[in-house]
């Protein structure tokens, strides 16, 4: 019988080298499935959203941070079997049935980002007691996330404005160091800060010469008279008041009672009568001032009064009748 030819240690050591691989990526691949959940029995959840933003199948599904699915399929909905609130996009999670008791009716599936710039995934919120257990194939109603994009957009958009202060103050500093403005002015010219300084000192004295206690305004603070007579005048102007609200006196009484409004509302009334009647033309005045004829025999008559009375100042012998008594 003939021997085989026998192992060199060269072959040992490599049949060794692949028995440790082997094993080291079998204990990983069941520390990954452990981990994953990968070789857990699942269920599935949809959910519906405006974007899926960047979310892939295979992305992960957690549970108040705890990974405990992943995401299977990203589908587009065909515009006519969107529903009302427009979501186009159908996410269909595959989810460890371990935690099927969590996940109820007032569930809420988030898309977020894991940090700042990390891979995009979905986030479920725990339900409460009582509300119903989600089943497979039933819709967790999706929240409202935030969009990254639209969130660096504003942040550009914020960082731009705050360029734009910066720039704006830095020319108000050099136009303030220049001199130009009040605050320019005054930071930079030498006669109206002197001026300033004088007033100060003025004011100040003012009001050292005013807190003096012979001075005229304490006297005025400090004697009780002032206040006394102030007190009885609000006083006095008090009991008018309450006597005008009690109708006393004349203005109490045009106030409480309407004989005033009554006869001035007559006197209106009257007058409204009287100007209807000269334009209708009733009454001699009323043909003064409606009949031509009238107002042209008294204009005649005015002149030939007035040419009458210039005649007499002119000659008055000449109207004085000769009266004898004997």
């Amino acid at each position: 019988m003939r021997r085989g030819t026998p192992m060199t240690w060269e072959q040992v050591r490599t049949g060794v080298f692949l028995l440790v691989a082997l094993a080291i990526g079998g204990t990983a691949l069941v520390l990954v499935g452990d981990t994953g959940n990968v070789f857990g029995k699942r269920y599935q959840l949809v959910t519906l959203v405006r974007s899926a933003a960047g979310l892939v199948p295979g992305a992960a599904v957690q549970l108040a941070g705890q990974t405990v699915g992943q995401v299977d399929r990203v589908e587009l909905i065909e515009p006519e079997d969107r529903p009302e609130a427009g979501q186009a996009i159908a996410l269909w999670l595959d989810i460890n049935i371990e935690v099927r008791s969590q996940i109820r009716e007032d569930s809420r599936a988030q898309v977020r980002t894991q940090g700042l710039l990390g891979d995009r995934l979905i986030d479920i919120r725990p339900g409460s007691v009582g509300e119903r257990i989600l089943e497979d194939g039933d819709t967790v109603v999706a929240a409202s996330s935030v969009d990254l994009d639209a969130l660096i957009a504003e942040g550009s958009e914020a960082v731009g404005d705050l360029v734009q202060i910066t720039g704006d103050l830095s020319e108000l500093t050099r136009n303030v160091l220049a001199g130009e403005g009040t605050i320019g002015r005054l930071m930079t010219d030498a006669d109206l800060y002197d001026r300033m300084v004088n007033l100060t000192g003025a004011m100040d004295t003012l009001v050292t010469a005013a807190a003096h206690p012979d001075g005229p305004v304490m006297r005025i603070l400090d004697d009780d008279s002032l206040y006394v007579s102030i007190q009885s005048t609000l006083a006095s102007l008090d009991s008018v008041a309450a006597g005008v609200a009690r109708g006393e006196g004349s203005l109490g009484r045009m106030l409480a009672t309407d004989s005033l409004y009554t006869a001035l509302l007559g006197s209106v009334t009257r007058s409204d009568s009287l100007l209807a009647s000269l334009e209708s033309g009733e009454g001699a005045m009323g043909r003064l001032f409606t009949d031509p004829g009238l107002y042209e025999e008294l204009l005649k008559t005015m002149v030939d009064l007035g040419s009458l009375l210039e005649a007499f100042r002119e000659d008055p012998a000449r109207y004085m009748p000769d009266i004898s008594v004997f």
